[in-house]
């Protein structure tokens, strides 16, 4: 094999692996949820406050603070967030739950899955 074509065929590899990063971050941030930058973040943060939505966590509650992490600590200003210290206080099937137009949803919920249920607008 001569210099060019060693050197075409290593560029044509930088250039598969690149497009592959790609289509892999792509891909993760949409199965994630990550795919919100810090603006639509707010926005989604204005919008739930907006619909007098509120969030239910608990201390000891590692998928509370993932779901947290996921708004990031300015969008988080925004939002409504109770904190179950007792049974009483938290919905019936535990938490995270998000009190959204009225209704209750447990579980961890992606940012995609919020913008979803409270039909925000957060372009």
């Amino acid at each position: 094999m001569n210099q060019i074509t060693k050197t075409a065929v290593t560029f044509g590899i930088l250039i598969l692996l690149l497009f592959g990063l790609y289509l892999f971050a792509n891909w993760f941030s949409k199965t994630t949820g990550y795919v919100l930058g810090e603006d639509e973040k707010i926005n989604l943060a204005q919008c739930l406050a907006g619909k007098k939505s509120v969030f239910y966590i608990s201390s000891t509650c590692p998928s509370c603070d993932l779901e947290k992490e996921l708004f990031g600590e300015t969008a988080l200003k925004f939002l409504e967030i109770k904190e179950c210290r007792a049974i009483e206080e938290c919905p019936e099937g535990g938490v995270p739950a998000w009190e959204i137009n009225g209704e209750i949803y447990y579980g961890f919920k992606k940012l995609s899955e919020l913008i979803q249920i409270s039909k925000c607008n957060v372009e």
